[in-house]
Parts: structure tokens; sequence; C-alpha cells
């Protein structure tokens, strides 16, 4: 893998200013699976024709992530990237139950997203980003054979027995998928106090990649960014060194927020390093 030096991301850092000179925000809903889904797309003014980056959010986060995903489009729009971010199903602004957020549904929005800004705007290349669970996402849909121009991830949930135990565990995990086996959903209490339902099917999605990384470096072969931090207490930092080591992949240590990034802290330090991270990132390689 291929790591910054500190002294070359702190130069990226002061050359890139993570505010969008002059952007454009839009709010929309695009079709996806029969559903309207709720996004913001965000696009450089001035500009006939530009990249866009598809935003996947966290597990039970939203397309906001706070201020975190705005940061990090502002960024990216400062560098004349367009971005799009959307609403997994039973987040933020989406209608849609909780028991419809499964891997295969937002895989669909995904993709839906990118079709949308490809038919409705002047699309020179394509990236994906994904956060968390979103990272899972991103990694599920290139081991699928989706072929974007330059994919970046930020602590990327790619490792199932890493994933259970933010559900108890072995034990936890199979004690709620039993129940949701039996009621059709199950009831969990996420660390950050979010009730939410499980469903069955959010369950059996997980056996279809069970090395989600094995899968998605066997098809990868384009340029790649992983960001994580040594204090993250959600996804480990070994799942992403893994997952960076696999991709063969630049790395950006971003330490000091836990796993929220700083996209929930009045301190921007950390997610200013992030967001500035991943829009040098794209920039290098999407335009």
């Amino acid at each position: 893998m291929k790591k910054l030096s500190a002294l070359v991301l702190t130069l990226l850092m002061v050359l890139c200013v993570a505010v969008a000179a002059n952007a454009e925000t839009t709010t929309l809903t695009y079709e996806s699976r029969g559903v309207q889904v709720p996004a913001t797309l965000v696009t450089p003014d001035g500009l006939d024709s530009y990249p866009v980056v598809v935003l996947a959010h966290g597990h039970g986060g939203s397309r906001e992530e706070n201020v975190g995903f705005g940061a990090i489009a502002d960024a990216l729009a400062a560098q004349g990237i367009a971005s799009i971010r959307m609403d997994f199903p039973g987040c933020g602004e989406s209608t849609e139950s909780f028991q419809n957020n499964t891997l295969t549904n937002m895989k669909a929005d995904v993709l839906a997203a990118l079709d949308y800004v490809q038919t409705n705007l002047n699309v020179t290349k394509v990236g994906l980003f994904g956060y968390s669970m979103g990272g899972r996402i991103v990694l599920e849909l290139v081991a699928e054979g989706t072929v974007p121009d330059a994919v970046a991830l930020l602590a990327p949930a790619a490792d199932n027995t890493d994933l259970k135990g933010l559900f108890g565990g072995e034990e936890g995990f199979a004690a709620l998928r039993e129940t949701a086996e039996k009621d059709g959903y199950a009831v969990f209490t996420t660390i950050y106090g979010q009730v939410q339902e499980l469903s069955k099917a959010w369950f059996d999605d997980f056996d279809v990649h069970a090395d989600v990384k094995a899968d998605a470096a066997a098809a990868w072969q384009g340029p790649a960014l992983v960001v994580w931090g040594q204090d993250d207490e959600a996804v480990s930092p070994s799942v992403s060194a893994s997952v960076a080591e696999a991709l063969n992949a630049q790395t950006v240590d971003a330490t000091g927020e836990g796993h929220g990034y700083g996209f929930y802290s009045e301190d921007d330090t950390v997610r200013n390093t992030v967001a500035n991270a991943v829009a040098d990132f794209f920039a290098a390689n999407l335009k």
C-alpha cells in the first residue's frame, strides 16, 4: 500500500481549502426500486462537464452524516468535482421502514444515483466513496462488476467477524438473526442509541460476500484510497489496513475522533483531514 507522508498531506491540505467556492446544491429525489430516494446533488459552478462522486453513508447514518458529508461535498466542489449523496432506507429523510435497509437495496440506490447523474449531467468520470457500511457497499459493488474510475473508503466495514462485534459478537448476532428469521425482523439498539429493526434480508445479505475484501480485490485494479483512524471503536484499524493492503491503496491517518471522524464534533480538524484527503485523491484520479 502507498502511504502519503505527513509532509505531503500537510501541503495538500494547505493547497485545498475545504470550502466550496461557487457550487450549486440541489435537494432532489430519484427513483430506485420503485420508490423515491431523497438525495443532495452538489455541482461546481461555471463548468459544462465534470467528474462526479457518489457518496454512501454508514449504517443508520444519513446523507448528511451530521456535517461530515457536506464537508466532503464542499471540498470536492472546490476541486471542480460534483457529488450526489442519498438517504438509504429508514435513514435521514427516507420514508421507508428500516426493515428495507439491506445491502441489496442500498447497492441498488447507489447504482440508481449513478444512473441519475449520468443521465442528467455531462459526467466525465465517476468515483465512489463509502463510509463504514457505505464502504462495504462500495466494495460489494466493485466485487459484483461495477467499474468506477476511482474508489475512496473511510473505515470500511469489510470484515464480518469485526462487524458482528457491534451486534453483540458471534452469539449476539446469531440470536438477533434467529429472531429475524422467526419474526421477519429483530429489534436492536446500537452503541449510539439508535433503535433499529434488522430484517431477515439484512442478515442474509452478509452471506453473499463472506470475504468482501478478497472479492473486491480480485476485481479491482484501479486507484484507491483508504482513510482510517487508530482510535476507531467501530471498525477495527486492522480491518481498514487489510483493505488498503488488498487494494494497493493510498492511505491517510485520520486519528483523533474515533469512528465519527469529526463529523459529529465541533472541532473540524479531523473532519477537514478526511474531506481534503478525499477531494485531493479524486482530483488526482478523476480530472
